[in-house]
């Protein structure tokens, strides 16, 4: 959907957008994550670089659940702070950070104790639907997905690879108040190869191998391109892993 279009119907919806920094999160057996605060670009904004800095991070499950809140002090901005995550069943999903005066990229990283990966969060925004756009969407959503469709209100294309030692898994994020319906498609350098139809809860996350929609090839490497589009917004991480699958070393990448 246009842009033009997409910000007429927020307002013909009464759609609300709270700007929000949020980061992703993903933890399994024997692998730990860390939120790493820092505020060291108030160091460049006179009146506004003297500490401390409070800082509140709140860590929301798959299922859209808050976690845990979690609240911590900068002294000044030099110093930083490290937040380990708390592990649940499902293992993933996205924390907000927020603070008076914070302004600096955050950073979560996950480890093995040996190895470690890194990646930073995005300042973005969460979308609030009013009563009346929740019950259009609840309307219309279940008979779209009857035939795998989605509401086609927002859309983002990422290159995925797949081979038998590394394979993309697409960490979903579901950034609204509304389930979220997102219609995920593959191709290679032809055909469709695969699609399937990714339902988040309200503010919930799903780790989805992408693997599962296509085989995967016998040797080398494919590179492959996917096609997501939600009912609202969204958006994804890739998480590179290695011949072990998820119980092995991980990466985890900011996307464009």
């Amino acid at each position: 959907m246009a842009s033009p279009l997409r910000a007429l119907v927020r307002r013909v919806l009464g759609v609300v957008r709270t700007p929000t920094y949020y980061l992703p999160w993903l933890t399994r057996p024997g692998i730990s994550c860390t939120l790493l605060l820092h505020n060291l670009e108030a160091r460049f904004q006179p009146g506004s670089n003297v500490g401390p800095f409070a800082v509140t991070a709140i860590q929301h499950d798959a299922d859209g659940t808050m976690v845990r809140r979690y609240q911590t002090q900068l002294p000044d901005n030099t110093s930083a702070a490290e937040l380990t995550l708390e592990p649940t069943a499902d293992g993933c999903g996205f924390v907000t950070v927020a603070g008076e005066g914070v302004h600096s990229d955050s950073f979560v990283t996950l480890s093995d104790g040996h190895d470690y990966t890194a990646t930073h969060g995005r300042g973005e925004f969460v979308e609030h639907y009013p009563t009346r756009a929740r019950a259009v969407l609840r309307l219309l959503g279940p008979l779209l997905a009857l035939v795998g469709r989605t509401i086609p209100a927002f859309a983002r294309d990422q290159y995925l690879y797949a081979s038998t030692e590394s394979r993309s898994h697409l960490l979903l994020m579901n950034l609204s108040n509304v389930t979220n319906r997102i219609r995920v498609t593959v191709r290679g350098d032809g055909p469709v190869l695969g699609a399937t139809l990714v339902t988040l809860p309200p503010m919930g996350s799903r780790l989805l191998d992408t693997t599962g929609l296509a085989a995967t090839p016998g040797r080398g490497i494919e590179v492959r391109r996917a096609r997501l589009e939600g009912n609202a917004w969204f958006n994804l991480y890739l998480v590179g892993a290695g011949p072990l699958d998820l119980a092995g070393p991980l990466s985890l990448m900011h996307v464009k």
